[in-house]
Parts: structure tokens; sequence; C-alpha cells
């Protein structure tokens, strides 16, 4: 091994260090617990299946920044928001209807060391037809850490269960745990997953300015893996930052394709509208009894 080469890679190791050590600053012990999309296989694998090393400096970086910096303004000025999600995702193979419900989304508030307000969330799903009406109420730290889902649809519309998120009944409607639905977790999962595929090359980045999502100016950063591999969890993602405040208001990604004559197939996608910021909900608006739930009583 040339005395070039171990110098290039101990520079490299230096510099991805620090970038890391600045991430936990910022991000704090949050993106350690929630490293819920960024898992890898461990496994050891020949040398040469494995992506080439990281370009310097990495193209990843700038993305990265505005990621942090939306993290940021998300958690220090956002206590709450109301919006409206439309979601699509491919389930089992199956790409889904695409869903449309009103979110009311807490975000967890410390004060004086104290916790004053917990993360918290309500969906009212408005479509499709078979899922209209249905209702997730969710509070962390409360009901055994389940959330109160009533069924809604056309087909006992009335049925009012309590579900873990993260299990299969939960799991087989969503890639996610709904209590992970909100705008803070989404941009969370992309640096969890930026901060692992900062670790190879093989990634292309490029930002959009100008770019428009339901009439509102965005920038659009776009991160492509050309080559499929097991370290990549997806081929082309999508994330966009609106203008005027840096918060995430769509977010796209897609698989790579089974030949070149096909486009690639979409994995998920997420858009956020009408969204207001700092609504000030009452503890009400998060309790099942609340005047305008149809949750049945315990």
């Amino acid at each position: 091994m040339s005395i070039a080469f171990k110098i290039k890679t101990l520079v490299f190791t230096i510099v991805f260090f620090t970038f890391g050590v600045q991430c936990n600053r910022v991000f704090g012990e949050e993106t350690q617990a929630q490293v819920t999309t960024a898992h890898r296989i461990d496994r050891a694998r020949p040398p040469q299946e494995l992506p080439p090393p990281p370009p310097q400096p990495h193209p990843l970086v700038p993305a990265m920044q505005l990621a942090g910096e939306s993290y940021v303004f998300l958690r220090d000025h956002v206590s709450d928001y109301a919006c409206r999600i439309v979601k699509r995702e491919r389930i089992d193979g199956r790409l889904k209807p695409m869903e449309f419900m009103d979110a009311k989304v807490r975000h967890q508030k410390i004060l004086d060391g104290r916790q004053v307000q917990r993360p918290s969330l309500y969906l009212h799903f408005v479509g499709p037809e078979e899922m209209a009406d249905r209702e997730v109420l969710w509070v962390e730290g409360t009901n055994g850490g389940k959330m109160v889902v009533r069924r809604g649809g056309t087909r006992f519309e009335y049925l009012t269960l309590d579900l873990d998120p993260a299990g299969d009944a939960a799991l087989q409607y969503s890639r996610y745990p709904a209590s992970e639905s909100g705008m803070i977790d989404m941009v969370r999962k992309l640096i969890d997953v930026g901060t692992a595929d900062m670790q190879y090359g093989e990634c292309e980045v490029q930002i959009f300015d100008d770019v428009k999502v339901d009439g509102r100016p965005c920038k659009c950063v776009q991160v492509m893996h050309p080559r499929q591999r097991s370290e990549f969890l997806f081929h082309i993602v999508r994330i966009f930052i609106a203008g005027d405040v840096p918060i995430p208001v769509r977010y796209e990604a897609y698989s790579w394709p089974a030949s070149d004559s096909e486009e690639p197939p979409l994995i998920e996608e997420y858009t956020f509208q009408d969204i207001r910021l700092n609504v000030g909900f009452s503890d009400a608006e998060f309790q099942r009894n609340y005047r305008d739930y149809k949750f049945r009583p315990n």
C-alpha cells in the first residue's frame, strides 16, 4: 500500500469522524434512538461487492446541511402543526392506492429540563373510501405505548382497537409506524440514511431551485445511487423543502428499474399540504374522548 493512499485514507477518516461528531451535536441522541430506516446488512462481503470509497468532499454534504437546518427548525421553532398528508406506498411489492388524511401533530417540548408536551399524533382519513373516517390517536408514553384506531371505511367502521404502532397488525397498512408519520420523523430518517450513505461513493446529488409543490416555491434535493447495492436503500430520492420556512413539503423515493427501458418504480411518496405551524392545540384534542372524535369509549 503506497504512502499516498495511506495519507488519503487517514484524511478521509478524520473528515468523516469530524462530520459525524458535528451531526451528533446538532441532532443529539434522538437520531441514535430512531435509526429505523438506515439498517445495513452487517455480514462481511468480498471487497469487490462494496461501493467505492467516498470522494472528498462528499456530494451529500450540502443535502445533509439542508436536512440539518430543517430538523433544527422543526425541533426548536415548531411546537405543533396541522396539515393534510397525501401518502402512497408500496407494501409487499404492491403499490397501494393514494391515501388522504388530516393530521394534528405535537412535538416534544422540554422546559427547564422537564417534559411539558409529549410527542402526539391524531389522524383522520378522508380517502380512499375503504379508509374514510378512520381515526388514529397516539400519545407517547400513554396507553401502554399503543395507538387507538377506529377502523372507519365501509365495514365495521366503529370498531376501535388499541394497536402497537410497530406491530404486524398496524404495519400491514403502512411502511412505517403511524407514530413516525410527521415531518420531523421524515427528516430524521433522511439524516440517518444520509449518514450511512456517506461512507461510500456512487452517489450523485443535484439541488434544484424554484421548484413548486402545490404552487408553493421549494428547493428540490435529488440523491441518486446509479448502481443497485445492498448498502443503498433507494435508487432515487427527492425531498422538497419549502422556500419560506425550512420544512419538508414532499418526499418521494424510487427503486432501481428491472431494465434500462423501464421507469424506476415508486417505493413511497408523501406530500404535506395546507400546513399550519404552531396552531396551539389543546390537551383535549389528543384524548380519545374529545368531542369531535368517534372512538368508542374504553
